[in-house]
């Protein structure tokens, strides 16, 4: 099964559920998105975007490569603490930079998700996150 969620809905959420200000998803690729944000570093808010190209999926956790170009990527890394405060505990299980490891299952609403549906695949369309998930077989049927 496919599952779509808009970019429009998913910012919205972020807005709300998050203190990363300016926080939002956008189409670059069938493969890749692009996330912005503002940063608040030393009483200036630059804004940063890198393209986060998907690389695997094993059950709830997402690898990516991220490219924020020569300038992004040195913010990022000088504000890797300050950007991990601001996402839910655990979402990110590693960024390196280059890379990073997502672990769904520390968004709680998502982690009930992961135990029902296996993902197989993400993808992007122009306007949305596409999730290609099959339900997990039960043991037992009542």
């Amino acid at each position: 099964m496919i599952l779509q969620a808009k970019f429009d809905e998913l910012n919205e959420i972020f807005r709300q559920k998050t203190s990363a200000k300016g926080l939002s998803l956008s189409y670059h690729s069938p493969d890749t998105a692009t996330v912005s944000f503002a940063l608040n570093i030393l009483g200036m808010s630059p804004s940063v975007s890198a393209r986060v190209k998907i690389v695997s999926i094993e059950g709830s956790r997402i690898t990516a490569e991220v490219d924020a170009g020569n300038l992004g990527g040195f913010i990022l890394d000088k504000s890797k603490k300050l950007l991990i405060e601001k996402l839910p505990a655990g979402l990110l299980e590693q960024f390196d930079g280059k890379n990073a490891v997502l672990n769904l299952d520390a968004v709680p609403e998502l982690k009930s998700v992961f135990e029902s549906v296996a993902v197989n695949g993400l993808s992007f369309t122009e306007d949305s996150v596409c999730l290609d998930a099959s339900l997990r077989s039960s043991e037992s049927c009542a």
